[in-house]
């Protein structure tokens, strides 16, 4: 009898442990998942992108601006941007290097442009002695001035060889940033456009001549009807 007591005792002390054991299990899980979606929110990708994104309907021969921006990136040392281009359409005019990093520190800039070949190598780094911290937050790297050359439509893509590095302590060692998206963006003005519009005047003034040209046609004839002599009738 005091056996059987004492198994039943025990078999209820084991189940009572193993709920306790599931639920403090869970409760970790739960707060572990909670842990990472935090961290999720709180440190979002950096984006390097094109702003604006689409330049449209500026003609040949006239130029325009782009600017090249980064967003949420943390700690930044130096970036490199590789963009190509249609260059029948838009040439590389000018480069200037934007505030967000030399803010911080002295940089070099490395440029080389090919507007045969439609691609243009923009660089800025920090130059020695490094900061004990780079830039972070929102900013300008740099904005580009193209020269319309065309008509048509151009990309204006981020292609391999764009990356932003950061230099950890105890600052030596130049690492990659790889927890960011590049956006590119495009150019447009209507191929034959200038065309059109020539010929929308041209054809605008003839149909203001033809209707000068047949209101005094009209104008003439009555005249002439109403200067007519009125034969009496037989």
């Amino acid at each position: 009898m005091l056996n059987t007591i004492l198994n039943t005792v025990n078999r209820r002390s084991v189940v009572h442990l193993i709920k306790k054991l599931k639920l403090f299990f869970l409760v970790c899980a739960l707060g572990c998942i909670a842990t990472a979606v935090e961290v999720v929110v709180a440190s979002p990708a950096a984006v390097m992108a094109i702003d604006p994104a689409e330049v449209l309907d500026v003609p040949s021969g006239e130029t325009f601006k782009v600017n090249i921006t980064v967003t949420n990136v943390s700690n930044l040392y130096g970036w490199q941007v590789n963009v190509t281009f249609n260059p029948s359409i838009l040439n590389v005019a000018s480069t200037e290097e934007g505030p967000f990093l030399k803010q911080v520190n002295n940089t070099v800039v490395m440029k080389r442009t090919n507007n045969d070949g439609g691609f243009l190598l923009l660089s800025s780094t920090f130059t020695p002695p490094y900061p004990t911290e780079g830039a972070t937050g929102s900013g300008l790297l740099a904005t580009v001035t193209f020269s319309v050359v065309g008509q048509g439509a151009s990309s204006l893509n981020f292609v391999p060889g764009t990356k932003m590095n950061t230099v950890p302590p105890p600052y030596q060692t130049v690492l990659p940033i790889t927890d960011f998206t590049s956006v590119g963006g495009s150019f447009r003005n209507a191929a034959g456009g200038t065309q059109f519009a020539v010929k929308f005047e041209w054809i605008a003034a003839i149909v203001i001549v033809v209707v000068a040209v047949g209101a005094s046609m009209l104008f003439v004839m009555r005249r002439r009807r109403e200067g007519r002599p009125t034969h009496a009738m037989r």
